[in-house]
């Protein structure tokens, strides 16, 4: 089955003559795993996270990294099992074609390209709402765990500019 297109995704604000779409670019701002009393556990990558998220015509392209990459001063290249660390806490991506469910406020994404050969071929689910100019998006509350503790990823993104 063809996946939907975005194209003229509404987000589902209730009662708002001007709802805002998801379609567009949006760069991060923020990156927080937050309690269940909606205090900030960690920051998944820094305090000043870099990325990204681009909805168009039925593709979604996600790319993260944190502020604070880890510097490799030693004059060879670190070893291997080294980089794959550093690699794999410092960074996320994926791309591939997305479908939305807009009364849920998700989109499932068809993994065709990521960081993690693993995550290639599955669904990814994530939530969102947009909201005066701002989304926040994730995966489904509670779906991370640090310790004992039940956690809520929430990514903040504003508009790219030209959008």
């Amino acid at each position: 089955m063809r996946p939907l297109l975005i194209g003229a995704v509404l987000a589902a604000l209730a009662g708002s003559a001007g709802a805002e779409t998801i379609q567009g670019r949006w760069r991060l701002v923020a990156a927080e795993d937050l309690r269940a009393d909606g205090s900030v556990a960690r920051y998944p990558w820094g305090r000043q996270p870099v990325g990204s998220i681009v909805v168009q015509d039925g593709f979604c392209y996600l790319q993260i990294m944190s502020g604070d990459v880890p510097s490799f001063t030693a004059p060879e290249p670190p070893a291997g099992e080294q980089m794959k660390r550093a690699l794999l806490s410092t960074y996320i991506a994926y791309s591939g074609p997305c479908r939305l469910d807009e009364a849920a406020g998700a989109v499932t994404i068809a993994v065709e390209a990521a960081w993690r050969p693993d995550y290639v071929g599955t669904q990814q689910t994530r939530y969102f709402r947009v909201e005066n100019g701002r989304m926040y998006f994730g995966p489904a509350p509670g779906s991370i765990r640090l310790g004992a503790d039940t956690l809520t990823r929430r990514l903040t993104l504003v508009r790219a500019g030209g959008d």
